[in-house]
């Protein structure tokens, strides 16, 4: 099942999983109500129903600036981890990979390191995503400029086969044990297939 449709039988308001993954994929960016609702293109009452049951929940944060009041992901909750997950998954690179799969070609395993899910300051060294699997570099690449165009900022990223996967692994590639050891997030594939592959 894709996580798209996973995700609707998930959650009961599409206005709560399009807030989700709105503040979320963004988790530094802070959005007012009616900027919300264009973004959404969802009814004002729906998305301040929403906002308020999110907020309720701890998961995000509001402040009053001048007459607006805007609202931001809660980075201090416990569910900010998975829910920046779930928008990585859901929306962006990770959805678009997940969903052209075939036109790609395979792809095994999609990892994101923390800085790059949470948008956090990176060095230019970092590795922001490893691809594993038989893929066309070029759709990848068309797809990763696309992603840049979003974020601003240029994705360092490895793609690789198993085989050269598993054979870094081994020879402890100081390229992956250095993103291995950053909290990487699986968005395609399952955190048991890194020990598998």
């Amino acid at each position: 099942m894709k996580v798209q449709s996973s995700l609707k039988h998930l959650f009961i308001s599409q206005t709560r999983l399009k807030l989700i993954n709105t503040l979320f994929y963004f988790p530094k960016e802070i959005y007012y109500v009616r900027q919300l609702v264009r973004l959404l293109d969802e009814e004002i009452n729906s998305v301040r129903r929403e906002l308020d049951n999110l907020k309720k929940a701890d998961i995000i944060e509001s402040e009053w600036r001048g007459n607006r009041l805007y609202y931001w992901a809660n980075k201090r909750s416990c569910l900010f981890p998975e829910l920046v997950s779930i928008a990585n998954k859901s929306t962006g690179l990770g959805f678009k990979l997940h969903n052209k799969n075939e036109s790609l070609g395979q792809i095994k395993l999609l990892i994101y390191s923390y800085k790059f899910i949470t948008n956090e300051k990176k060095t230019e060294d970092d590795i922001d995503l490893i691809i594993v699997g038989d893929v066309s570099y070029k759709e990848i690449e068309n797809n990763i400029k696309q992603e840049e165009e979003t974020r601003g900022h240029e994705i360092n990223y490895m793609i690789m086969d198993k085989n050269e996967f598993q054979l870094r692994k081994q020879k402890r590639d100081q390229f992956i044990v250095e993103f291995f050891l950053n909290s990487p997030v699986v968005i395609i594939g399952n955190p048991e297939d890194i020990s598998n592959l």
